[in-house]
């Protein structure tokens, strides 16, 4: 139902429908909690499927979350394979340090791509590449 004494949304705003894509494809990014590769599988869906459907505001959120989590396992992969190397001077240490701290700026950016998202802006995480 329409509420008259707050004024309506401002033009070219997503819908609620829209923005809960867009949510959605931001919070895949925390399946790598769980489901290996999930993080990357989520967003990759939603921007296959759900572009043509629900429009530009999805598929860019998508292709941003898409983006930020194939970085995320570029540099989980990089900090793994240092553990493959003779551990010389705590180099195994580091690199686990290392990906706790990643693994937490991973959560960290997909709570706060999503809150910005329901708020109908498109979110560009930094320190991402942008290959798609």
């Amino acid at each position: 139902m329409y509420d008259e004494t707050r004024p309506p949304p401002p033009l070219g705003y997503p819908d609620k429908t829209r923005r809960n894509w867009a949510m959605i494809a931001h919070l895949c990014g925390l399946a790598f909690l769980t489901v290996p590769l999930g993080n990357v599988v989520g967003p990759l869906l939603i921007w296959q499927i759900k572009r043509e459907e629900f429009g530009e505001f999805v598929a860019s959120n998508a292709r941003e979350a898409l983006n930020f989590q194939f970085t995320f396992v570029v540099v989980i992969a990089f900090f793994a394979s240092m553990n493959i190397l003779p551990a010389v001077g705590g180099i195994g240490t580091f690199s686990l340090l290392m990906i706790g701290a990643v693994s937490l700026a991973n959560v960290y950016f997909c709570c706060i791509a999503a809150i910005e998202v329901n708020k109908g802006e498109v979110y560009r995480y930094p320190y991402a590449l942008r290959p798609f």
